[in-house]
């Protein structure tokens, strides 16, 4: 191997200098040296095939000064020591020693060896590269097949369709199906963390507005089920996402709503018959505990969704919202029906504000692209339910019972349900 492409290194420079010194050959060609410190400085410089080692140990600078070649620019190495490999010989293999020569070796000796030890070191990342290729088929294929069951589930095709779906999107990207495959799994995840970030806000608005019938009397049988429906579902979907390990902020307001929710799920124990069923004070209390859960689950869920890097998920994250927006209305609607003075005025005031945030977002969603038939119908129902209750909240406001807004704002709440669920697995989010 020519000495040109033969690079001596040593503790310090002017032993590297000496031991080039002695191999040069007739006409004067040596290999460049350098002191191990400038290890990687040199070897991008000039980008040698070997790299000879003298030295005697492995101490803690030239282990630090071989990983870092190792970890930046590999290259073989051949070790000259006065002894056999040293007893760390393992840490040596690992940082790309391929083979050891005595001190004093000649260039004679050393020369035969150079290329053998390049030879070696060639098909060892051969055989590395082979096997990450290997993998990453593999892993590739996992992603592939777990992509074609999410859509063969969601889309109702069949395992050819599906596949030809993602070679299709593949090609039009100009991505390999196995990107495509990652993207669209890790899409659905992501959209399902954002639908049950989202679902907090409803769960801490309907908490309140079945406690608000109970105390009422109205619709208590269905009402205590609304309530301990929430509350199980609240629980549930903390737990949820404290298993996706979420990084900052959505980590922050994660513990927030953790904490906004276990204030609420004391507050909202209380029995809910009798004596000691919910009271104007009580309720108060929830409601403060539910839109604190409220404030943090939003900041959740919008964090979720930036995170993603998914600008369809805005179309999961206001679908969402509007399930929350059917309680919010309802309960502030029973609010102002059961608090005194003040606090009903403040209530009704909220309910306006409420209705005009909903009308704005629904109007938003019936003129969104969305990508089936199917979501379009089930939007033309949602405004069919949203007319009803509007109309059960004027009558509850007239002093009317306010059953009708019990049923309509259930109602309305499972059309939003079915739409978000709809919009979570539609193509335009999974692949757009």
């Amino acid at each position: 191997m020519p000495w040109a492409r033969v690079l001596v290194a040593a503790v310090d420079a002017g032993p590297a200098q000496a031991l080039a010194s002695t191999w040069a050959g007739p006409e004067g060609e040596r290999p460049a040296a350098c002191a191990c410190s400038n290890l990687v400085r040199e070897v991008v410089r000039l980008a040698p095939e070997v790299v000879v080692l003298r030295a005697d140990g492995l101490d803690a600078p030239l282990a630090a000064s071989l990983q870092a070649l190792a970890d930046s620019q590999p290259r073989p190495l051949l070790w000259l020591g006065d002894a056999p490999l040293p007893a760390d010989a393992q840490q040596l293999l690992a940082l790309g020693v391929w083979g050891w020569l005595p001190a004093g070796a000649t260039a004679a000796q050393v020369q035969p060896l150079l290329a053998l030890v390049r030879a070696h070191w060639q098909q060892a990342r051969a055989g590395e590269q082979a096997l990450a290729d290997a993998l990453a088929r593999l892993d590739e294929r996992k992603w592939v097949d777990r992509a074609k069951g999410v859509l063969m589930r969601h889309q109702q095709l069949s395992e050819a369709d599906a596949f030809t779906l993602l070679r299709t999107a593949s090609q039009h990207s100009n991505l390999r199906v196995g990107e495509i495959s990652r993207g669209l799994i890790e899409g659905a995840a992501a959209a399902a963390a954002v639908n049950q970030a989202g679902q907090l806000r409803m769960l801490s608005q309907r908490v309140v507005k079945a406690l608000a019938l109970l105390a009422l009397g109205v619709e208590t049988a269905q009402a205590a089920r609304w309530r301990h429906d929430s509350l199980q579902r609240l629980q549930t979907n903390l737990d949820a996402l404290a298993l996706l390990a979420l990084a900052e902020p959505a980590a922050g307001h994660l513990d927030q709503a953790g904490r906004a929710g276990a204030a609420l799920l004391a507050a909202a124990a209380a029995p809910v018959s009798g004596p000691e069923a919910p009271t104007p004070d009580s309720l108060a209390r929830a409601d403060q505990c539910a839109e604190a859960l409220l404030v943090a689950a939003d900041a959740l869920t919008d964090a979720v969704e930036a995170a993603s890097g998914r600008r369809s998920l805005q179309v999961v994250n206001l679908c969402g919202r509007q399930r929350m927006l059917s309680q919010r209305l309802a309960k502030q609607a029973l609010l102002s029906a059961l608090l005194p003075g003040p606090a009903a005025d403040a209530q009704a005031a909220a309910a306006a504000q409420t209705l005009a945030d909903f009308e704005t977002a629904l109007r938003a969603l019936e003129q969104a692209p969305l990508a089936s038939n199917e979501i379009r119908a089930a939007l033309a129902q949602a405004r069919g339910e949203w007319l009803r209750l509007l109309q059960a909240v004027r009558q509850t406001a007239g002093g009317a019972v306010p059953a009708a807004l019990a049923r309509e704002s259930e109602a309305l709440l499972a059309s939003f349900e079915q739409l978000t669920s709809l919009v979570e697995h539609s193509m335009q989010v999974l692949l757009g």
